[in-house]
């Protein structure tokens, strides 16, 4: 009886408790996201993470697809959708050109690392081979999601401002990463550990730097310089 409840906690709780926390990740960055559509502004908003959002979640739903993992695929459906939208978004509402085309950039490098490994997973015979492929691809590109919002910790500390950090998104990280590290403890999962360990770790310099510059700095405000110098630049008053 023991044996069969641990085995619904594993098979069924967890991971249906994961699609609920992914999923919330992947809306995090949504109340910003109207605001600046409101606003007709992208102002201090990071739009970084929205590519890598983007990426992560388009490369769980090739993972599940592999591994035929439906709670893989549901937890990150909505991360392709809201990713793409938070991108479209910050292309269009951002006034620098230099932010512009780094979002092209980045979005340019994330397609084609998929195209890429996707392809060549096509010609793994090993299931086994070919998933690991998929795997260690995806837990890269998540990282990476999780550093994102720290792309602009120079620029708060420089500024005294953590406006440019998403505060719910910095918390669902720490939520998501700190069920899914206990779940990797639990199974002895190596591969599904340390992107989450790491991320844990860097959800929570993101929530040092909000508790350490909850407001910007008196007497400087962070504006558009010019269309090269991107929204982060502080000016005096």
């Amino acid at each position: 009886m023991a044996d069969k409840g641990t085995n619904i906690i594993i098979e069924v709780v967890a991971p249906a408790l994961g699609v609920i926390l992914s999923t919330g990740l992947g809306f995090g960055p949504l109340p910003a996201i109207l605001k600046c559509r409101r606003n007709k502004t992208l102002g201090e908003t990071n739009p970084d993470p929205f590519v890598m959002l983007f990426g992560n979640a388009v490369g769980w739903i090739i993972y599940a697809a592999s591994t035929r993992n439906a709670y893989v695929f549901a937890g990150n459906f909505f991360g392709v959708l809201l990713g793409m939208f938070y991108v479209l978004t910050g292309y269009y509402l951002t006034a620098s050109d230099s932010i512009r085309r780094r979002l092209e950039i980045m979005m340019g490098t994330v397609i084609s690392l998929w195209l890429i490994v996707g392809y060549a997973a096509c010609y793994f015979e090993d299931v086994k081979h070919r998933n690991d492929l998929l795997g260690i691809t995806a837990n890269v590109l998540c990282l990476t999601l999780f550093a994102s919002p720290l792309s602009t910790a120079a620029i708060v500390i420089q500024t005294k401002s953590a406006a440019s950090i998403n505060p719910i998104f910095a918390v669902m990280q720490v939520v998501n990463c700190t069920m899914w590290t206990t779940y990797g403890l639990a199974i002895n999962d190596i591969f599904l550990l340390i992107p989450n360990a790491l991320g844990l770790v860097l959800g929570l310099m993101q929530c040092a730097l909000l508790f350490l510059y909850r407001g910007a700095k008196a007497g400087q405000t962070v504006e558009p310089v010019s269309n090269e110098d991107g929204p982060y630049r502080p000016i005096s008053e």
